[in-house]
């Protein structure tokens, strides 16, 4: 081999292939940070206290590790992205979940999570956030293609409700929420 050759070839790993561009990466990082915000002031009137919002990581992954980063019990969600054929998914943490169901029955939200699944009737409270959180995104994504999210399917155990094929590359965008 000649030092050219060498100088032009590119590491690629064939178990993790990056399938989304370090520019699409920025773009979805830089979309999502207006979404936060936007989400945020809905959330703190809808919660009716003060709620921040920012996003944390834009990263890829296979599905089975995002599943496998998941709280297990937890708050899951497949979501339909229509005009779209192809599913997404929204976890919305036990520790988030709990404090905003505490503040939506009377609570102040402090407390600490229990070591549990949510009830049904919890489960009906997260599911209005939810609406609440995908309408926005929605929102968010209507700048750039007519995005529709809903929901397809709800799960506490996440690897449940398949929304994807283990081995496909999915991007996980992480948000931290303060409530």
């Amino acid at each position: 081999r000649s030092s050219s050759a060498r100088e032009s070839a590119a590491r690629y790993n064939f178990r993790r292939p990056d399938r989304v561009s370090k520019e699409q990466i920025h773009s979805l990082q830089f979309l999502h940070d207006r979404y936060a915000r936007n989400v945020a002031t809905s959330l703190s009137a809808y919660l009716r206290t003060m709620t921040e919002l920012s996003v944390v990581s834009v990263e890829q992954f296979s599905y089975s590790e995002f599943l496998m980063s998941l709280s297990d019990p937890t708050a899951f969600y497949a979501l339909s992205m229509a005009p779209f054929e192809d599913l997404g998914a929204l976890e919305v943490n036990p520790a988030i979940a709990f404090s905003i169901v505490d503040r939506m029955l009377g609570g102040s939200g402090n407390g600490a999570p229990p070591n549990r699944a949510l009830s049904d009737i919890e489960q009906n409270v997260i599911d209005s956030v939810v609406k609440l959180i995908l309408d926005g995104l929605s929102d968010t994504w209507r700048a750039l293609t007519p995005l529709t999210f809903t929901v397809k399917g709800r799960e506490t155990r996440p690897q449940m409700l398949q929304v994807s094929g283990p081995n496909e590359v999915v991007v996980m965008i992480a948000f931290d929420m303060r409530i």
